[in-house]
């Protein structure tokens, strides 16, 4: 394979240069909040004296606050640009968070971590991240987004392992300090060079009003958008997604290890579901381009569904593993392209609002979507088969919304083509006829 001149990758790298930035420090920021938590929970626990419920409570206060916080961040994204938001996701943030890992109270640390997580996830994730790709290249947004996923899918990759590395030789308290340096020092190229958004274009006169967006100026505000049909459709296809999503990731590995796995090869799995994340999200161009944003997500939805009933399936391991690899290459893909398609239908006037809304809504729903599968298990003496059962449904509910809503957005396009065409038309067939009893315009 011949390799391009090195002036060819250059200027690619030259042009790309504020989204690989943006996938940095989407990589930084993912990286200890939600990757790190889950390796550094059980050395708190043990070192501390703190119990498991306490620990976890700062990771579902910071999930939970962090998701009212985005609808703030949204709203100072589009007014105001992309400086404010990124530098207090990256300041504020990692202020709380360092003086959390001097915490000796677990009552204070509960609260640091919460307040610290919350503002990193409003300021620095997908909900502010993705508008941002949008807006620089409005153009070539499904690029722009694969790029951005893609460099930010070696955020498990690298700070999971990273995470273990420095709490078994510095301890947990030390680990997330240096965890927080290294988050910072690579999240500065991208808050340093993006500084500002181009223009929005102007809005399309001849624009539908009443909740229709028919230009890529988008919705006035957040009542117009909510008034749209569509857009209630895809939130509800967003919380299903992630309360389904959630509820199976979390519970991967206890039910692999109830169907007979060992528990190292079901952790082991774990760590290949994230690798495979990485070739899943570079795959969303090309899915994008060759079959269109909402059938690419429908093939997206349709595989977890069968990667559910491979693990309801599991007997021999065979459909365990099948199962697993199909979340890996899945699970990266699904939310670009959910943010694709909300640019679609948001337009980009409110998109920082809108998304922010959009991602609030999917991240309550996954902090739900464990909790709801662990309550059913109790309730079935811990029988994982009702649960994927669950699961499974919950997944066909999210492809049938899918199917739903391109339905309802291939309309408003039809009905501005029939109009367009009649207006065209007009001018011939309103002619003055004198024997008419009606009278000319």
């Amino acid at each position: 394979m011949k390799l391009p001149p090195a002036r060819d990758v250059g200027n690619w790298l030259l042009a790309w240069r504020q989204i690989i930035f943006l996938g940095i420090l989407t990589c930084g920021s993912y990286g200890l909040v939600l990757y790190g938590f889950g390796i550094i929970a059980g050395p708190i626990q043990e070192d501390e004296g703190w119990s498991s419920a306490a620990v976890n409570a700062a990771f579902m206060g910071s999930y939970l606050l962090g998701a009212a916080a985005s609808l703030v961040s949204g709203r100072v994204l589009d007014a105001l640009g992309p400086r404010p938001v990124l530098w207090t996701g990256l300041i504020v943030g990692t202020v709380f968070l360092m003086a959390a890992s001097y915490s000796e109270n677990i009552w204070l640390f509960i609260v640091l971590w919460t307040l610290g997580g919350a503002v990193t996830i409003a300021g620095l994730f997908y909900n502010v991240t993705m508008p941002i790709a949008a807006r620089l290249f409005p153009k070539r947004q499904t690029a722009a987004m694969t790029v951005l996923v893609t460099t930010g899918g070696f955020s498990s990759v690298i700070f999971m392992p990273l995470t273990g590395l420095f709490t078994d030789e510095f301890g947990w308290r030390w680990a997330v300090r240096i965890l927080l340096v290294v988050a910072a020092v690579i999240s500065l190229p991208a808050v340093l060079s993006v500084r500002r958004l181009p223009p929005i274009p102007p809005p399309d006169p001849s624009a539908a009003s009443g909740g229709v967006r028919t230009d890529q100026h988008g919705f006035s505000g957040v009542r117009d958008a909510l008034r749209s049909r569509e857009v209630q459709v895809m939130l509800a296809m967003v919380i299903a997604s992630s309360f389904g999503l959630g509820a199976l990731l979390n519970h991967f590995v206890p039910a692999s290890t109830a169907a007979g796995m060992s528990i190292t090869a079901a952790g082991a799995l774990t760590g290949l579901r994230g690798f495979l994340s990485i070739p899943g999200r570079a795959l969303i161009g090309p899915m994008a381009g060759l079959l269109g944003l909402r059938p690419a997500l429908g093939v997206g939805y349709g595989v977890m569904l069968v990667g559910t009933l491979a693990l309801l399936a599991a007997g021999p391991t065979f459909w365990i593993y099948l199962s697993a690899i199909i979340a890996g290459l899945v699970w990266g893909q699904t939310m670009p392209l959910q943010g694709l398609i909300a640019s679609d239908v948001f337009g980009l006037r409110r998109l920082g609002t809108l998304m922010a809304l959009q991602t609030a809504m999917g991240n309550v729903a996954l902090a739900i979507g464990p909790f709801a599968a662990g309550l059913m298990l109790d309730l079935v003496d811990d029988n994982y088969r009702p649960v994927l059962v669950m699961i499974a449904g919950v997944n066909a509910l999210t492809l049938a919304l899918l199917i739903l809503m391109a339905r309802i957005h291939g309309r408003p396009v039809k009905q501005w083509a029939a109009n367009l065409i009649a207006s065209r038309n007009a001018p011939q067939k309103r002619e003055y006829d004198p024997g008419s009893t009606r009278q000319p315009r």
